[in-house]
């Protein structure tokens, strides 16, 4: 089986997240955070904020590499995860009343050429933190970092406990996968 996230076509990606969605719901609030910190690690280390940034440009033909590392540290350090999940409860007179925060499911996001590997980070740990699997649709123009930015998360996640596949694309992103997974 797929397990770096990367798959032929929109409708294997969308089952494997829903597989890999299934099996998160087992997973606790602890195992969570515990996987947004390694989509953390993984975008923070010196070697990749530089990689990341030098390959985009490359490939985009857009941005600066200084703006673009500052850019995934920011995403990487700045986007909230379980933290900001709190479940509220309170009692009266008519009773208990509680409002907890629920998972959605498998999402479907579209990756910018501006910004592809940030909102990569940006949204996996959003959506993961949340309960959610994600599925990326990537911008034709940013296919080869894309692709190894999620191969990396899928196997720091895999490492740290995740079902393989919470986050996934397609080999060849395209218009027509876009509009499969929308």
């Amino acid at each position: 089986p797929v397990t770096d996230g990367i798959f032929p076509d929109m409708d294997s990606a969308i089952v494997a997240a829903d597989t890999a969605w299934r099996a998160y719901l087992n997973c606790t609030m602890k195992d969570r955070a515990r996987f947004v910190q390694a989509i953390r690690d993984v975008a923070l280390v010196p070697e990749h904020l530089e990689f990341m940034a030098r390959s985009t440009v490359e490939e985009t033909g857009m941005g600066n590499v200084p703006d673009k590392i500052a850019k995934n540290r920011a995403v990487a350090e700045l986007t909230p995860g379980t933290e900001d999940l709190i479940t509220e409860a309170w009692s009266g007179d008519d009773g208990l009343t509680t409002i907890e925060i629920s998972p959605f499911g498998v999402i479907g996001a579209i990756t910018p050429t501006t910004n592809p590997t940030e909102t990569i980070i940006n949204n996996g740990i959003g959506m993961l933190a949340a309960g959610n699997a994600v599925v990326f649709s990537p911008h034709p123009r940013a296919t080869k970092i894309s692709h190894w930015l999620i191969r990396k998360l899928n196997h720091a996640l895999v490492a740290a406990g995740a079902p393989p596949n919470l986050i996934v694309t397609v080999a060849e992103p395209s218009i027509e996968n876009t509009n499969a997974m929308m």
